[in-house]
């Protein structure tokens, strides 16, 4: 059997995907048992490559399952290029939808395609890339990794827990590659604030022929919903053209089962709404406007609603474009690519906000076709991962 590090390029990008994406690493918040097993694996394919020398952070959630992250740093340079990728996936949807099997990774024409291929099994595949290829004694920088659990649900058991154990300094380069387009010109500096709203709608459940007697949770709750979305859109309309949308947004999205027959009212509804606030919007007023309008509603509604938070974040200030980790990244992609990159912001999150929160520029960056993340038929495109390979040893080694 050929050793791991003795594949080409492609073939170990392959390999690795194979034996990661084979094992799901979903939140137990998403109905899965968080990303040991996937560490496990990860662990022995840093062995293999002879990195045997990792830190492996456990941590117990509130479920009682571990949330595993691995950290490594190779080299004695003053300063760290750390690389950051998160190991957790969202579940793969309606398995129906799928052309290939959700775990497994399947290499077709160029693409591997598997639940969590892009996001951000990209990012692992890059990170391991790096350290297969690593030249010691040419590195201008530490090359520090990270593969960081509970991502997809706001990184309590993940990077939130490393910023405060590992030893990453305000001087220090983050990149985290867990968004791009595919041209790979756009680094992204800022994210909007996010608010996860759990709306629950209680009224009384009785037989679906006689509403005279009930009160039906699910009419009131869309009509509620209804209200909100048209406030929040018209009271948070304000755009910045840096990012993509450039408005806030706010989506109705989960809907938690309520009876199970046809012919029956149900008594209690639960919805959830999805905010991704432009920086500049406090999170808490939203919060506290949406609970005022909940109150309004109830004048008019005989069901009763109250709102909660699953996840609230407000979107620290961007990273400055005159940071280090900024200017390195774009003169390495004008020297790689020969073109002119581009600062945009986003709407998803990311575990850039962490590193901004301490003060430390974190930038986002990668190649990639990120509109199929969280989709049917997810995918990476393998010469996008060696191609991104090139820029960052470009900042690696001292390149630029």
């Amino acid at each position: 059997m050929v050793a791991i590090t003795e594949l080409s390029d492609e073939d170990f990008i392959s390999e690795v995907a194979r034996r990661i994406i084979s094992i799901p690493a979903i939140s137990p918040e998403s109905g899965g048992s968080g990303e040991k097993e996937r560490a496990d694996e990860i662990g022995r394919i840093l062995e293999e490559m002879g990195y045997a020398s990792f830190e492996r952070y456990d941590v117990k959630d509130h479920t009682g399952h571990t949330r595993s992250s691995i950290v490594l740093k190779v080299g004695n340079r003053d300063k760290t290029f750390w690389i950051i990728s998160h190991i957790d996936t969202v579940p793969e949807g309606d398995r129906s939808l799928w052309h290939f099997p959700p775990f497994e990774a399947t290499v077709k024409d160029g693409k591997i395609y598997g639940r969590g291929t892009g996001d951000n099994g990209q990012a692992i595949f890059l990170s391991l890339l790096l350290l297969k290829n690593l030249r010691k004694g040419e590195l201008k920088y530490n090359l520090g990794i990270i593969f960081a659990a509970d991502e997809e649900m706001g990184s309590r058991y993940g990077i939130q827990v490393l910023v405060d154990r590992v030893n990453i300094r305000r001087d220090d380069l983050v990149l985290v590659p867990d968004s791009g387009k595919p041209d790979g010109l756009e680094i992204e500096t800022a994210e909007k604030s996010i608010l996860w709203l759990k709306i629950q709608v209680d009224g009384r459940q009785f037989h679906a022929s006689r509403p005279d007697e009930g009160i039906n949770t699910s009419r009131e709750g869309m009509r509620f919903i209804l209200q909100l979305d048209r406030f929040l859109h018209e009271n948070y309309n304000r755009a910045d053209e840096l990012f993509v949308p450039p408005h806030s947004t706010f989506e109705p999205t989960k809907h938690d089962k309520n009876v199970d027959n046809i012919n029956t009212i149900p008594g209690r509804d639960t919805f959830y709404v999805d905010c991704r606030i432009l920086p500049g919007y406090s999170v808490d007023e939203i919060l506290e406007k949406a609970r005022e309008k909940a109150r309004e509603f109830e004048h008019s509604s005989r069901a009763r609603i109250s709102i909660d938070t699953v996840q609230k974040e407000q979107a620290p200030p961007p990273t400055d474009p005159d940071s280090q980790i900024f200017k390195s990244l774009k003169n390495a992609i004008r020297k790689t690519r020969g073109r002119e990159p581009r600062q945009v912001g986003i709407g998803g999150g990311t575990c850039a906000k962490f590193f901004r929160e301490r003060g430390i520029p974190a930038v986002v960056w990668s190649t990639a076709e990120d509109t199929v993340y969280h989709e049917k038929d997810e995918y990476c495109v393998i010469s996008y991962i060696t191609e991104d390979r090139k820029t960052l040893e470009a900042i690696l080694y001292g390149a630029v």
